[in-house]
């Protein structure tokens, strides 16, 4: 049975089995295949079960990280341009956009076992944030935000496997959100 999968930082959307496109029909779409190997998974599932009840905690820890590592980015953030990190910390946007990202990780982790549904979800998501101008190099630092935060959140229990799990996970995420962005590119120049 396929999950239904909400994926999404402002626009959240719903997808059920029935309702799947056939995303290998789009004109340049390349296929992304999940080699996440059953221990990869299971490590994943496991560390995230001690992260969710803190989810939207780390979410916000990690975007605050990203902005204390990597000011300028945050000016691509429209809700959070100008802001000081101190105000940021304590607003609601960051709050409510903390517990749509954690929400979407947490999706992706329920979807491990359903790569077609995990597929058509990032690479929507991916198309939804061209508007943002986000590039390669956006996912290269809230990669290693969304690391430091893990390490964080976890402490003893972050060992090296579980590091390297999340590494192999948040590079599909990121590889396949960029064919999604590429996508709405080349569609918008059309």
């Amino acid at each position: 049975m396929t999950n239904a999968f909400t994926m999404g930082c402002s626009a959240s959307f719903h997808h059920r089995a029935n309702n799947l496109r056939n995303l290998s029909a789009l004109p340049g779409f390349k296929t992304v295949s999940m080699s996440l190997s059953r221990k990869t998974k299971n490590t994943l599932k496991e560390s995230w079960k001690l992260v969710e009840p803190v989810k939207t905690e780390a979410g916000k820890a990690m975007f605050m990280r990203l902005f204390e590592m990597h000011p300028n980015i945050q000016d691509t953030f429209p809700t959070f341009k100008g802001v000081s990190l101190d105000e940021l910390m304590n607003s609601r946007s960051l709050y409510l956009h903390a517990k749509r990202v954690m929400a979407s990780v947490e999706s992706a982790i329920s979807a491990l076992d359903d790569a077609e549904v995990l597929v058509e979800s990032l690479t929507n998501l991916g198309r939804r944030h061209q508007p943002w101008s986000v590039r390669e190099e956006h996912f290269t630092v809230v990669g290693e935000a969304l690391l430091w935060t893990l390490q964080d959140k976890l402490a003893s229990a972050c060992t090296s496997q579980v590091i390297e799990a999340w590494k192999e996970l948040f590079n599909f995420i990121s590889k396949t959100m960029l064919r999604g962005l590429e996508d709405a590119i080349n569609t918008k120049c059309q």
